[in-house]
């Protein structure tokens, strides 16, 4: 009996990320979500997403490494959208990497000219990644990675539960609030993904 509440359970949770992940798409596409902004350490935000995520974390036997830099200022932030960033990277993180596999999370403070994720940064920024040691992403796939309801082919073979959507979502907030995201990644190595914000803070909308 308490294996089939499971199922019900996890099939229930699934539905109510697609629905939310469906609205959030359909808030974006048609530019009437809000931006709205307050001062927040995003320090804090990461390590709440992260306990979130413990009994996931626990299961799989993954190693997370965190390195947050020294002089990291609050940050000006939709509390509620930077959340949903977090979220979706460090869930196909944790998704997409193998048990007993390795997670890195980034935080710092970037000058104007230094380089962060081979790219020469052109003003002073706050700057995060999030890197896993996964599957990868087939290089001939890339290009289509912020897409809608795309995934990659391995992803697909994988995890059979995914929508399609995490990574459109990042990308949409992330450009409509005045920040940019990359990515590097190497087919059964594992991917890196890099996002950063000018330092006076996301774009109100």
């Amino acid at each position: 009996q308490k294996n089939y509440l499971d199922e019900i359970a996890d099939g229930n949770k699934r539905m109510v990320d697609l629905v939310n992940n469906l609205l959030n798409v359909s808030r974006l596409d048609m530019g009437t979500f809000v931006i709205e902004t307050k001062l927040i350490n995003i320090v804090d935000l990461i390590k709440n997403v992260l306990s979130e995520s413990k009994s996931v974390i626990l299961e799989k036997k993954l190693t997370v490494e965190e390195l947050y830099g020294k002089d990291i200022p609050e940050f000006l932030a939709d509390e509620r959208l930077l959340r949903m960033i977090f979220q979706n990277l460090l869930s196909n993180a944790m998704k997409y990497t193998p048990s007993s596999g390795l997670i890195k999370i980034n935080i710092s403070k970037l000058n104007k000219g230094e380089n962060f994720g081979e790219k020469i940064i052109n003003e002073e920024s706050l700057a995060f990644s999030i890197s896993d040691s996964g599957m990868g992403i087939p290089i001939y796939q890339q290009d289509r990675i912020f897409s809608k309801l795309f995934r990659a082919d391995n992803a697909r073979i994988s995890e059979t539960e995914g929508t399609g959507l995490g990574l459109y979502v990042v990308k949409s907030i992330v450009d409509q609030s005045g920040g940019l995201v990359w990515f590097k990644s190497e087919e059964n190595k594992g991917s890196t993904f890099y996002v950063t914000f000018p330092i006076s803070g996301m774009k109100i909308k």
